[in-house]
């Protein structure tokens, strides 16, 4: 896809309203690691459990132990910064200094809660996305996050809307999620710096339907299925699965969900219909037993 021409001063005020947002969003973060601080030290205090002064405690994969003091100084260094006048800092260096403060903050919450503390599944999910596709973060495609008019220019919208949807179900894929619901991806990165969040992402879903990779799960289209692995691949692994765990006892639907494996989160309907495919190949019996439950007996040769 061609990038569309874009006059100097558009694209100063593009990256200048860029950062104002990006801003914002670490200011709450900073307002929310302060307050995570004070419920720590609070938790510390009530169960009496000492400050750690060095990193010889560490336990359980922290990257390093509780130090309130240490923590309070780098958080206002950070206050300082983010405080200061925008309008007064070179744009170039602002941006610099801001992917610096944002790994700061990151480091931070760990040293506050711990490496297990942190919920990291978005943060991870988004960072293969970028790995794959490193363009989401340069600054000269942030036309990608504006739907062209398929009306005026239906060769770019066409392009535009492929690659998204390589994107989409990728992310899928990263977070291990089968169902996609549109209305929280709009505030979920990288789908959040769409400038009209609603309709790109519609459109975005019904390229992957249109692809057979996907399907609506709601009329209203907010409820999607989004087809990573196919039921194929997936009969073949819960059947492995089966096989290595209890080859011999019946398999029921809350073993699968309790498995800790990738499929342990399909619809209901699918491990249904998973089971009616390994029926069909002769692999086992779908057996209901006395309190209505589902269960599925492998057969052993």
């Amino acid at each position: 896809m061609e990038r569309q021409r874009e006059k100097p001063e558009e694209l100063v005020k593009e990256e200048k309203e860029k950062s104002e947002k990006e801003l914002e969003e670490l200011k709450k973060e900073l307002a929310r690691l302060k307050e995570l601080k004070k419920q720590k030290e609070l938790e510390r205090i009530n169960t009496n459990e000492p400050e750690n002064d060095s990193e010889e405690n560490v336990e359980d994969g922290e990257i390093s132990t509780f130090k309130s003091e240490d923590i309070e100084a780098r958080l206002d260094k950070i206050e300082d910064f983010l405080t200061s006048k925008l309008g007064e800092v070179d744009i170039n260096a602002y941006q610099q200094n801001a992917e610096e403060v944002e790994k700061e903050l990151q480091l931070i919450e760990r040293e506050i809660v711990g490496e297990k503390g942190v919920v990291a599944k978005e943060v991870s999910s988004y960072e293969l996305l970028v790995n794959d596709y490193p363009w989401l973060e340069e600054k000269r495609y942030v036309f990608m996050y504006s739907l062209p008019n398929k009306k005026k220019d239906l060769k770019d919208f066409e392009s535009w809307k492929s690659e998204w949807s390589k994107i989409l179900f990728d992310y899928a894929r990263y977070a291990i999620l089968h169902i996609l619901y549109l209305r929280k991806l709009e505030s979920e990165k990288p789908f959040s710096n769409f400038e009209d969040r609603t309709e790109s992402l519609k459109e975005i879903a019904e390229e992957l339907v249109q692809k057979q990779q996907a399907e609506w799960l709601s009329k209203s289209k907010e409820k999607l299925r989004v087809y990573w692995k196919s039921l194929d691949n997936w009969a073949e692994e819960i059947y492995e699965w089966a096989m290595e765990i209890s080859p011999l006892e019946p398999i029921l639907i809350f073993e699968i969900r309790e498995s800790n494996k990738e499929f342990s989160n399909l619809p209901k309907e699918d491990i249904l219909k998973i089971f009616k495919m390994l029926e069909k190949n002769d692999k086992g019996k779908i057996i209901k037993l006395e309190d209505g439950q589902i269960s599925f007996k492998i057969n052993v040769e």
